[in-house]
């Protein structure tokens, strides 16, 4: 039996924590109480909660927080590592913002407002099944940091390369369509790019010259000078004549554009040393999921820092629709609830004798084991046999969003895979025959 807690909702935001304390039939202790979001809040929260639970004699006190951003960690990591709050049996409980947006929904419409916010995130927590507590995973923390700020460069890096192609073709249109280089960011694409004009010059000088020009700039890098060379001309050839002033300033652009990707590169490739560097420090598990032919380092501390601490999937009991009667979970449970956290689930829709046949991909969760999930997939079926023929069998099945279709569900039949090395702590050993 469930015992009689205190009922505290937290709504955070950068500069205060908005507090409202319930009953457990729910009645309303505190509508509101505010403190700043800093030590010194933490601190009077602290004594607040203390002394209301002295005042009623409480066997223990659950706090739910919304997780806006950040700005809930440094309270919740606090309010974890206090002894005494601890003594009153603590509970945690983070909530998405958008599971209480909705819960609101089925109230009367009421004002949206902080203090309003905290009583529906206290209801909310009062009301619910208590299902998983929250724990902070100490040991992933720095490594998931690493992770997402890798995931946040290379945004920023498609971004930027985005914008810089925009004003490339207003300065030299044929240059992206024809690539004269494997790589337009490449290094001698990059040489060329910050200088135009010289290479308009170049452009003018015959193939076996201009090749030899490149492959000097080059230092002997490219493959093949010549065909570079004959790309290049077709560049001139077939891009709009700009004005010259016009081009001047358009080069500025390109220019400082090019100075920022590779400042970004830069910052990624410290990031990656850092994220190695944690690696080798404390979680050997990582390198049983690089050891997967094409996921790489990098793409494998991503999903192991997102999936974390695995014992919590396996938490509570699973109702067993066959055999009617609880029972413990099993890997393949914590495999669809690890994948449904990542948002990579097909939610039924049925009303009546009505089922629909189109099944939309939830998205809803963890955004970032999401791409890493999708992005070591796009690698293994490149490289594993069983997931080239799946991704293959997938595309094949529908006329639409073939790629997309197959490369998702590809990554959804890695987290079995996943999982499963994570679980029996090996390493991978591919399939034999």
């Amino acid at each position: 039996m469930e015992r009689a807690a205190l009922q505290v909702g937290i709504d955070f935001s950068q500069k205060t924590a908005d507090f409202c304390l319930l009953s457990p039939d729910g009645q309303v202790i505190d509508r509101h109480q505010r403190f700043a979001n800093s030590a010194p809040g933490f601190r009077r929260a602290r004594a607040y909660l203390l002394t209301r639970l002295a005042e009623h004699d409480y066997e223990a006190v659950h706090v739910s927080g919304e997780a806006t951003s950040y700005y809930w960690m440094p309270f919740f990591l606090h309010l974890f590592d206090d002894a005494q709050l601890q003594a009153h049996d603590l509970q945690l409980f983070l909530d998405n913002p958008k599971q209480v947006y909705w819960f609101k929904k089925s109230f009367a419409e009421d004002n949206k407002t902080d203090q309003d916010d905290a009583y529906y995130i206290a209801e909310r927590n009062r009301t619910r099944p208590k299902k998983y507590a929250w724990a902070p995973q100490k040991t992933w923390l720095a490594l998931r940091f690493y992770t997402r700020l890798r995931f946040h460069l290379g945004q920023a890096l498609t971004r930027e390369k985005n914008y810089f192609q925009a004003y490339l073709f207003l300065r030299s249109s044929a240059y992206a369509s024809r690539k004269p280089f494997h790589d337009i960011f490449g290094a001698t694409s990059g040489l060329l790019l910050q200088d135009l004009d010289s290479l308009s010059e170049l452009e003018q000088l015959p193939v076996e010259a201009l090749a030899r020009q490149l492959d000097e700039v080059s230092r002997h890098h490219l493959p093949d000078p010549e065909q570079n060379a004959r790309k290049l001309r077709r560049v001139a050839t077939e891009s709009f004549p700009v004005q010259a002033q016009l081009a001047a300033h358009l080069q500025h652009i390109l220019s400082l554009l090019l100075e920022n990707i590779r400042f970004l590169e830069k910052q990624a490739q410290q990031v990656e040393a850092w994220i190695a560097a944690e690696v080798d420090r404390q979680h050997p598990q990582v390198r049983y999921l690089e050891q997967i032919q094409g996921i790489g380092l990098y793409t494998a501390a991503g999903i192991a820092a997102e999936i974390g601490d695995l014992s919590r999937f396996f938490e509570g009991q699973k109702w067993d629709k066959r055999k009617k009667r609880w029972r413990a979970k099993t890997l393949r449970d914590v495999e669809d609830a690890v994948a449904k956290s990542a948002g990579l689930w097909w939610p039924r829709k049925s009303s009546g004798s009505f089922e629909a046949q189109e099944r939309r991909m939830s998205k809803k969760g963890n955004r970032y084991l999401r791409y890493y999930l999708v992005e070591g997939a796009d690698r293994m079926r490149r490289y594993l046999p069983e997931y080239a023929s799946y991704y293959a069998k997938k595309k094949r099945e529908v006329p639409r969003y073939k790629h997309k279709r197959a490369l998702v569900l590809t990554a959804r039949k890695s987290v079995g895979l996943f999982v499963g090395l994570l679980h029996r702590k090996e390493p991978y050993r591919p399939k034999e025959g």
